[in-house]
């Protein structure tokens, strides 16, 4: 669904992951195989992988080959220059103990006790720990994932799990995971610890389709109310957006020591179990893993739409907790007087996953647009935007979801979104009325703006006039 990265020179295809992982060893043993298509004259490859990594080897079709590993890359060069078109592939065979960044991308730890080791890649943390082309625009068509562990564990994973198999000596299994979708590199990854496994079924008018949860024994509870609360969840997203988009495998859940969650794709990772937690990261499997921002730039694209179904799910499936919901939401928004949707710097981590702005700023900037649309309009736009054949398990732009709401609202959205998605901070209105003798009621309604970014937001403002007998 992308053409790749053109400085890089290559399309990704498959990857195949081979991975041994102790839960109470603080390492990672393993190879990658890469799959790829030269879209230019290509004389090497150039992934990206974390000097705290050691590279043992470099296969390149079954042979060996110098590379080059410093600056956090990895520089495979031909023997000769690959023609444009060539099909080719390399396995990297790597390992050592990984560092952790951004939002933490390695994580060992421990729960009541027990080892765990677990993953979240997400924004640029895939390089911490495997060989990765860290590139929003080239996903990878499918993988295959197998994790060496120990007896008593689990190996969570994207995909089906396919096999486990007991290796020679008793000692360890294997568990092979299979993904037939495309997928961005920061949403694969795997969890390790002495999970227990629960499944139930996912029913919907078109697909039938198992969810599955790795638990901690001593929250299994806790896990299985969450999945309960899923399985009212789905099948309103997949009404509203589309049958989920992965019903062909699996949704799951793998609990992680981390707060919050992660959507990796098929299998979200939960730090803790809860309502619009379980919405939100459900709600990212359409938005964020179906279609992916294009840019970090755009991570509201992801964020802000999760934030947003999360509060639908308490509009049309909670409805008691709704009305307090958007208050909530736009007491944060206006907590600070500045602040854009969109993100100018995409090297600051926390400046991305702003909580006021990416996630809750551009929840209310969604609902906004609602109104400003219709609901019809609206949620036909979006289900567009998902079905697009240009997008659909691929990538957009802020551009191409203003090009599906346009096309179903017949309204230009160009100055609503100079303001409220690049433009910082929000309006405040005062509004005075006096009535005259002869029941002339006068009504002077003022803006202020609460950043000099945007000098007028230009917003329709319902006024409801309300005397002794009727509004």
């Amino acid at each position: 669904r992308s053409g790749g990265d053109p400085g890089r020179g290559f399309d990704l295809h498959h990857h195949r992951f081979h991975w041994s992982i102790d839960p109470a060893v603080n390492a990672i043993h393993g190879a990658v195989s890469a799959h790829f298509t030269a879209t230019s004259i290509l004389p090497a490859l150039v992934l990206d992988l974390s000097d705290s990594l050691q590279v043992d080897s470099v296969l390149h079709q079954g042979q060996p080959v110098a590379f080059q590993h410093a600056g956090d890359s990895l520089w495979i060069p031909f023997p000769a220059p690959l023609a444009t078109g060539t099909m080719d592939s390399v396995t990297v065979h790597y390992g050592g103990t990984p560092s952790s960044t951004g939002l933490g991308s390695w994580g060992f730890d421990t729960h009541d006790s027990i080892p765990i080791i677990w993953t979240l890649s997400q924004p640029y943390g895939a390089m911490d720990w495997w060989p990765a082309k860290q590139d929003l625009n080239d996903k990878i068509d499918s993988i295959d994932t197998y994790v060496t562990i120990p007896v008593g564990n689990r190996a969570a994973g994207n995909g089906v799990l396919v096999a486990t198999d007991t290796l020679p000596g008793g000692q360890q299994v294997r568990f092979h995971w299979r993904h037939r979708h495309p997928i961005a590199y920061y949403l694969i990854a795997t969890a390790v610890t002495n999970y227990v496994e629960l499944v139930l079924t996912v029913e919907l008018p078109a697909d039938t389709f198992p969810m599955l949860t790795y638990a901690y024994p001593e929250d299994a509870f806790l896990a299985d109310l969450n999945a309960g609360d899923v399985l009212q969840q789905m099948p309103f997203f997949s009404q509203l957006f589309g049958t989920y988009p992965f019903a062909d495998e699996k949704y799951g859940h793998a609990q992680m020591e981390r707060g919050g969650g992660m959507e990796h794709q098929t299998m979200t990772f939960m730090g803790a179990y809860f309502y619009e937690l379980a919405a939100h990261e459900l709600a990212h499997q359409w938005f964020g893993n179906k279609v992916t921002c294009g840019s970090w730039q755009d991570l509201w694209l992801n964020e802000g739409f999760a934030t947003y179904l999360s509060g639908l799910c308490y509009e049309f499936l909670a409805p008691q907790y709704w009305p307090g919901w958007p208050p909530a939401k736009i007491a944060v928004v206006t907590s600070e007087p500045g602040g854009s949707v969109w993100v100018p710097d995409t090297t600051d981590v926390q400046r991305l996953f702003n909580s006021r702005l990416t996630y809750t700023k551009g929840a209310m900037v969604l609902h906004t647009l609602r109104w400003v649309c219709g609901d019809s309009a609206f949620f036909n736009g979006l289900h567009n935007y998902l079905h697009d054949p240009a997008l659909a398990f691929g990538t957009a732009r802020t551009s191409d979801l203003q090009a599906h709401l346009e096309a179903t609202s017949g309204l230009d959205l160009t100055e609503f979104l100079n303001d409220w998605f690049y433009g910082e901070g929000y309006p405040s209105y005062t509004l005075a009325w006096s009535q005259d003798g002869g029941g002339t009621v006068n009504v002077q309604l003022d803006q202020s703006t609460s950043h000099p970014s945007v000098d007028f937001f230009a917003l329709p403002v319902p006024v409801l006039f309300k005397n002794g007998q009727q509004d």
